[in-house]
């Protein structure tokens, strides 16, 4: 599953369901079993030390729900092991029955059409719009659960709401980062704790490093990686979308002299005889073959695997991209097939995921393993102001919890039509670039053919 999270983000809109703008509906039996229970706090402790509390806990109806995903590698071993942990562990007697497919997509889109999807999945933040109708707004989980909003960085939150409400709970940050294999830099005579700042120094140490009769390279980019390539883009010109002063969409092709930049940038690595024209760049850099990478988080697994020296961090910004920190959020969403009592449940494995149970220190929650274990970055501030987070200095380095930084890939997560942005005027533009010497000429056309599906969309 890593590797097909590359830049997925936000299309196509979410109907208001219960909870949401709707009427209320009237409590389920696992709310009115949770309101006993806290009417019972307080009352003195029964026979044998066992408190009023403990004993009303037992009472909790027992209840299975069906949690669907596609994490199907190592990651995904990781998963299943926290699953069977709150199965065996849950004060609420749930029972969550995994189903973790590689033929994810299409086993939900054909459940979500006969009304037969399981209460929880594991999706994009593009969900709210792809799964229109078939997914709750859950903006009431923070009273149902024991979960705050403060906690979570309000980027990824925004990425995961409309207008209607919050769609979504974060689960993993897909996001590019920059490499640099120590090794080699310390043999090129550059400081090995020092990445380039900036993209000309990115220039200068790729030629220092590469040894083309060493077959090492210095550099690591590749004309096929959209997904990369697209976040290397935005952090010379921004998204390619943005919303104006009038609340329109507008694109950003035409003039865009940063994306100009970006392009004769990534030739010139080409052209100096600095960058492979192999497409297998993990496989370069985990045999010490490249000194500069750019993929996913997810690579940190291998490397740390094969004892491979490296550096990590975010992506380097420039002046006229500004605070860009493209990713894509996957998140946690509650389908409109679960009931209210399955609803309930979703909303308590999603709560324990991130707190743990009763008195767990935060480094026994999946949300902290998931960094630890796995290498993605958090978006859960308990996470990253804990003592074990903030010592590991390779985690720390591509976290970004500052809110003011763009977190969306490619175009806003409100933005409904990311989906023929992507397969239209952003493919057409990294197809054309490859052979095209008017890069000028190329953004105008990518201009008309965002500006029509603009058009076609909102009518302006």
């Amino acid at each position: 599953m890593r590797k097909v999270l590359a830049i997925v983000l936000a299309a196509s809109m979410c109907m208001t369901l219960a909870g949401c703008g709707g009427k209320d509906a009237a409590p389920s039996q696992g709310e009115k079993e949770s309101a006993k229970q806290e009417a019972s706090s307080g009352e003195e402790t029964q026979e044998g030390g066992e408190t009023a509390d403990a004993a009303q806990a037992e009472t909790y109806d027992p209840i299975t729900i069906q949690f669907w995903n596609g994490w199907t590698g190592s990651d995904g071993q990781v998963l299943i092991e926290f699953v069977e942990k709150f199965n065996e562990t849950n004060k609420w007697n749930i029972k969550v029955e995994m189903d973790s497919s590689s033929e994810f997509g299409d086993k939900i889109t054909t459940a979500m059409a006969a009304d037969a999807a399981p209460a929880l999945i594991l999706t994009g933040a593009s969900g709210k719009y792809d799964y229109e109708g078939k997914v709750r707004c859950i903006s009431d989980i923070w009273e149902k659960t024991d979960m705050k909003e403060e906690d979570f960085i309000s980027s990824y939150l925004d990425s995961l709401s409309t207008e209607d409400g919050l769609y979504g709970i974060p689960f993993q940050i897909s996001s590019y980062v920059m490499y640099w294999n120590k090794d080699l830099f310390e043999g090129a005579g550059l400081d090995p704790e020092q990445p380039p700042k900036t993209y000309d120094e990115w220039t200068e140490y790729a030629q220092k490093i590469t040894d083309p009769d060493a077959h090492v390279y210095g550099s690591g980019l590749s004309y096929t990686n959209i997904g990369a390539d697209a976040c290397i883009m935005q952090m010379f010109g921004g998204l390619q979308v943005t919303e104006n002063e009038e609340g329109k969409w507008q694109a950003h092709f035409a003039g865009n002299q940063g994306y100009i930049d970006y392009v004769e940038w990534f030739k010139l690595q080409f052209d100096n005889g600095s960058n492979p024209v192999e497409s297998d760049l993990d496989t370069m850099f985990v045999s010490n073959q490249l000194g500069l990478y750019i993929t996913g988080a997810w690579l940190m697994a291998d490397l740390n695997a094969y004892g491979i020296n490296y550096g990590v961090t975010t992506l380097i910004e420039t002046p006229e991209g500004g605070k860009q920190a493209p990713s894509n959020t996957q998140c946690f969403m509650v389908t409109s097939s679960a009931s209210e009592e399955e609803a309930l449940a979703a909303y308590r494995f999603i709560s324990w995921w991130h707190t743990a149970n009763d008195g767990d220190p935060i480094e026994e929650s999946g949300v902290f393993a998931w960094s630890d274990r796995i290498g993605y970055p958090t978006y859960y501030y308990p996470v990253a102001d804990s003592e074990a987070y903030q010592n590991n200095e390779r985690m720390k380095a591509i976290t970004i919890t500052d809110p003011e930084y763009c977190m969306d890939s490619v175009s806003p997560g409100s933005f409904r039509c990311w989906q023929p942005m992507l397969t239209g005027p952003l493919i057409q533009f990294f197809n054309t670039m490859t052979f095209e010497e008017d890069i000028t000429g190329v953004l105008e056309e990518c201009q008309e053919a965002a500006d029509k599906i603009i058009f076609e969309e909102y009518g302006y």
